[in-house]
């Protein structure tokens, strides 16, 4: 199959599963607006937070909207393009996985493919709360940063589901490492030190879904951005391998299913 028929079908994926939310329009909106609510309680938490406290480390609440911009962004792209990345542990050990092993390969990438109604009013977020915090000239950097951060976050929680492949039941505690990181990530960076902040980075990487993102777009340094890049590759490049080589160990589940 080649690449023209590949964006033909992934064209046609995203053609039924738009159908399918303009079908269910008041289903699509509630949902999208109630996510944008949602997100903006956290950002007036943090400025009633900094109407007593003048900065957490050097971060005010400048740095904390450009915080919920670049992750609100990277995970409302996640969800809308990619929604079904945070389901692979579940198709797994239902044995759900039957449906997209008839699919044109790659395997992987049409399992994830998916449009998310609430994602998409985190998606909106994102971008609004960027019109506020994001200079001009900076919108190709916050473009690039964020779409870095969706694949950080991405590839982590779809390595964490792919341990499901290799141990069995371990959905509840993939979604646990993944709400660790979503959690870590949405405290001011500059709070992290030491063992905790390379854990952060590295391990657990919930500094380059937001906490690095935002010093780049404070104060931008060539070395971070490279890092950036290599740690989404190599998030990226473990995520594919323990997902194809946990597939040649996936059994059947003889399930005739719908996609969802």
């Amino acid at each position: 199959m080649g690449v023209k028929a590949h964006l033909a079908f992934i064209k046609e994926i995203y053609k039924v599963e738009l159908a399918a939310a303009m079908a269910y329009r008041f289903n699509f909106l509630t949902q999208s607006v109630g996510m944008f609510i949602n997100d903006m309680f956290w950002v007036l938490f943090w400025f009633l937070f900094f109407q007593k406290f003048v900065d957490v480390n050097g971060w005010g609440f400048h740095e904390i909207v450009l915080l919920h911009a670049v992750f609100a962004t990277g995970f409302g792209l996640a969800g809308v393009l990619f929604t079904h990345y945070r389901h692979i542990a579940s198709y797994v050990e239902e044995g759900r996985l039957d449906y997209y092993l008839t699919m044109p390969k790659n395997v992987l990438l049409y399992t994830i493919l998916g449009f998310g109604y609430s994602d998409f009013g985190d998606l909106v977020f994102g971008l609004t709360m960027a019109l506020f915090a994001v200079s001009l000239w900076q919108w190709p950097l916050f473009l690039f940063l964020s779409l870095m951060s969706m694949i950080v976050f991405m590839s982590f929680t779809i390595a964490l589901m792919s341990i499901t492949f290799f141990v069995g039941r371990f959905e509840k505690a993939a979604k646990t490492g993944r709400n660790i990181m979503q959690t870590f990530a949405f405290y001011p960076f500059s709070a992290y030190k030491g063992t905790t902040r390379f854990v952060l980075l590295f391990i657990i990487p919930s500094g380059f879904v937001a906490g690095i993102p935002v010093e780049l777009l404070t104060t931008f340094s060539w070395p971070w951005l490279f890092i950036t890049i290599a740690v989404a590759l190599g998030f990226s490049l473990l995520a594919i391998i323990l997902f194809y080589t946990g597939l040649r160990k996936y059994e059947s589940g003889n399930v005739m299913a719908m996609r969802g």
